[in-house]
């Protein structure tokens, strides 16, 4: 269901001709009130607010929009009250369900076509003569029958079709096939499968789904490594290989280890390195380094030390750089002018391995040796000026200053003065430059404009600013774990927008995930909130845990205000006409919104009167 559809919908019913098509509204200032209809009582407090579009009742907390009162008094759900609205205001809903199911339908056809491969593979290992060379391959490179069953590692045999016709008794089609990347269309039209003598590895999501495969050739034949090619599920670019095994240690230790193979992150694993992915290529892409920066306060590059390897360390650091930078933030410099500077928003480090090792090999043959890397990793700076600068002073004036302009960005999302400082004199001394021309260099970027596509806020030109309750919803999808304990404290009555409220149930139940799992009616609108809020910086546990209180106090805050202004307006028009009766209950109203918003009440003062003192 298109996020139009809602909008379209709340904006074409008036509220206030809703409920006062089944309620008898009156007048009360700006507003209208009823008996509620949703408790027993005998002096109105049901409100209905035109303004807001919402209705609110001081006496049982019911609250919401058009829609939630049709949902509450039809006893309907999201979907079916949507739809008698539309209809009530001649609105033809643009639904795309069709075909989001057909591409839904599809997606889960490709996953289950893995998934029965990946038995296969699995049972070819383990359970047949066929696998006996990769048991053995397995056996010398000392992963245990265990680890390996973990990981799901299994065994495509040397033969052309054995998989093809294994999945086609199943049922499968030659072009599913194909677009699931386990066989390969020839130029003459036959199928082959794409992975023959090869020890399998499952490369799963996040949820424990598998996307695709790699497989490590048993022969001579080249590549030695193969990857299963782009799919609808697979993108090598954006998946990290054991984040659905790694995830849970990452998060509890907010630090990861990032290595270049599959047998590299197995064998950490095997050996209680449980924090440990691999990036699946030489060099970490963007999107990887901003999926582990959602996890992570601190990355550990430990890839491969040959000359290969190095190139790929300083590439992935050029690419963390531009994914974990936090968005530009205000400065004031000594004359009190404002600029903006970029900062790394996590600590990024390099595991410097012996020559001629990888992890794979340094765990198992050198354990104390991979500790001590591991406890002495070298901070990106410092790895960077030693690749970048190398041990001899550049030989001529201008190389010197195209060094200058590579290291001076990074120098300056340092973010902290003083190690600012003490880089800047580093950096002099190599290049054989006087420090106060690094410095000129250094103020003449941060004079620079700052490049943005966007606003830090994620709002595009012309784009309507999230209101506070948005703010608040988006921010309990953007961070789930710190979202936990609000959930419970944050009170239905505060959402005037159904669809947060059907999220924030969402939540609460447990049967949806923050980006996954969502009905239709809320996929798209979840989407849109999750997007708003996505070229914010990530925040660390802790202020996102304050970020979420504050929200949830600004709309607090702000729902208060707007039934007191209510009251408030009913006061003076009582007082005005001389109606004692309406004075009377607009302050036990009053009274009553204190219960439910204590925060935003002082003590009584014991010497002045205050609209909560009962009229004599």
């Amino acid at each position: 269901m298109a996020r139009e559809d809602v909008e379209r919908v709340r904006e074409a019913i008036d509220i206030v001709e809703l409920i006062g098509s089944t309620l008898d509204l009156r007048k009360a200032g700006k507003n209208y009130k009823a008996l509620c209809p949703f408790h027993q009582e005998k002096t109105p407090s049901f409100y209905v607010f035109p303004e807001t579009q919402s209705f609110y009742c001081f006496g049982c907390g019911a609250s919401g929009d058009a829609i939630t009162f049709v949902m509450r008094t039809e006893q309907l759900g999201f979907r079916e009250a949507l739809e008698r609205l539309a209809e009530r205001a001649g609105i033809t809903l643009q639904s795309s369900r069709l075909h989001d199911d057909q591409e839904d339908e599809h997606r889960q056809r490709l996953f289950e076509l893995n998934r029965l491969a990946a038995a296969w593979f699995a049972h070819v290992l383990w359970s047949t003569a066929f696998g006996e060379p990769a048991r053995a391959y397995l056996e010398r490179r000392g992963v245990d029958r265990a680890t390996a069953e973990r990981f799901g590692l299994g065994f495509a045999p040397d033969a052309p079709a054995a998989l093809l016709r294994y999945l086609t008794q199943r049922g499968a089609s030659a072009d599913e096939l194909v677009q699931a990347g386990l066989v390969v269309r020839r130029d003459d039209g036959s199928l082959v499968d794409r992975f023959r003598n090869r020890v399998i590895f499952p490369i799963r999501d996040r949820q424990g789904r598998i996307l695709g495969f790699g497989g490590r050739s048993l022969g001579d034949v080249q590549p030695k490594y193969l990857n299963s090619p782009q799919t609808p599920l697979f993108d090598k670019s954006s998946v990290l290989y054991a984040l659905d095994l790694a995830e849970e240690s990452i998060r509890a230790q907010r630090s990861a280890i990032v290595v270049e193979g599959y047998l590299d992150a197995i064998t950490a694993h095997q050996f209680g390195y449980s924090n440990t992915v691999a990036s699946l290529g030489t060099a970490l892409t963007e999107r990887q380094g901003k999926l582990l920066r959602r996890l992570a306060d601190r990355i550990l590059l430990a890839l491969d030390a040959d000359a290969a390897g190095r190139q790929a360390t300083l590439r992935g650091l050029e690419l963390l750089r531009t994914a974990l930078a936090d968005a530009e933030r205000p400065v004031a410099d000594p004359r009190q002018l404002v600029r903006f500077e970029r900062t790394l928003g996590v600590e990024l480090a390099v595991v410097v391995l012996p020559e001629g090792f990888d992890p794979d090999d340094l765990i198992r043959q050198d354990r104390p040796r991979w500790e001590a890397a591991l406890a002495r990793p070298v901070p990106l700076v410092d790895y960077y000026l030693d690749a970048l600068l190398g041990s001899q002073p550049p030989a001529h004036p201008r190389e010197a200053a195209a060094l200058l302009e590579r290291v001076a960005p990074l120098l300056l999302e340092l973010g902290d003065p003083v190690q600012v400082d003490l880089y800047t004199r580093a950096v002099a001394h190599r290049l054989h430059l006087p420090e106060e021309t690094v410095r000129r260099l250094l103020a003449s970027y941060r004079r620079r404009p700052v490049k943005s596509s966007s606003s830090t806020n994620g709002q595009q030109p012309g784009q309507r600013p999230l209101t506070t309750e948005q703010q608040l919803i988006a921010l309990l999808l953007r961070y789930p774990d710190a979202a936990a304990i609000f959930l419970e404290e944050l009170d239905q009555e505060s959402l005037l927008d159904v669809r947060h409220r059907e999220i924030v149930q969402a939540l609460r139940s447990g049967v949806v995930g923050a980006e996954t799992g969502w009905p239709d009616e809320l996929t798209e609108y979840v989407a849109f909130l999750r997007e708003r809020v996505a070229a914010q910086p990530d925040l660390p546990a802790p202020l996102a845990r304050q970020a979420l209180r504050d929200a949830l106090r600004r709309l607090r805050r702000e729902r208060h205000d707007e039934r007191l202004r209510s009251l408030l307006s009913e006061v003076r028009v009582a007082e005005q006409t001389g109606d004692r009766a309406a004075l009377r209950s607009a302050l036990e109203l009053i009274e009553a919104l204190k219960q439910r918003f204590p925060e935003f009440y002082p003590e009584r003062s014991p010497y002045f009167r205050d609209t909560r003192d009962p009229v004599t």
